[in-house]
């Protein structure tokens, strides 16, 4: 297992709970700043890494925010490097009931349950090995509606924006990990919490860093 494939592995525990930049409150300078028109592009994020093969690992993630707080995030990884090239980790807030699991319904088409993997001391996450066919309803669709049980039993539905997903999949420009990593997200103390939890993924997948 090389360095570059650590690269992408600490980069989808990193942007699971990653900001995007939009989302990051500007303080009272907002109220007196216009600021350009949101595209649809600006829904996702995309990050890749070059293997050695010359072809590109990346992650395409959106994270829904409420006044800065997390609600849910979405996260397609695309590394033709694995044995399962295509793997999609959908995460909700704590406090959900893990027996319900998640239900991943892309518009009107059939809800696929999902059971949750992992929890951790900021989330719970599912994660499903997809194909090309589950790409091509990514793109053609509009909402991603991820639904888990809260413990009043009630649902608890985050809607994925699909918007902005094919050109930004398709895309040949992104961020590489490095810059990244590098970006001035004004929050050191994420940054710190992103890295730690990069290198928690390494500790549980027995790589060493060397």
């Amino acid at each position: 297992m090389n360095i570059k494939y650590l690269a992408v592995s600490g980069l989808l525990a990193a942007t699971m709970f990653s900001f995007s930049g939009p989302a990051l409150a500007q303080g009272q300078e907002a109220n007196a700043t216009t600021f350009p028109e949101p595209r649809p592009e600006d829904n996702w994020l995309k990050v890749c890494e070059p293997l050695d093969t010359g072809e590109d690992a990346c992650i395409l993630r959106q994270v829904v925010l409420a006044n800065n707080q997390f609600l849910g995030s979405f996260l397609l990884r695309d590394d033709p490097g694995q044995e399962s090239r295509l793997l999609a980790v959908a995460a909700v807030p704590l406090g959900v009931l893990l027996p319900f699991g998640m239900t991943w319904q892309i518009d009107g088409a059939q809800p696929v349950r999902v059971p949750f993997m992992l929890c951790d001391p900021q989330s719970c996450s599912t994660q499903l090995v997809i194909n090309e066919a589950y790409v091509n309803s990514l793109k053609q669709g509009t909402t991603l509606k991820l639904t888990a049980k809260n413990r009043q039993n009630q649902d608890l539905v985050i809607e994925i924006n699909l918007a902005g997903f094919t050109s930004v999949y398709d895309a040949e420009s992104s961020l590489t990990f490095d810059q990244f990593r590098q970006e001035d997200t004004g929050a050191s103390a994420l940054e710190q919490l992103l890295q730690d939890r990069a290198e928690e993924l390494r500790r549980e997948m027995g790589v060493n860093a060397n």
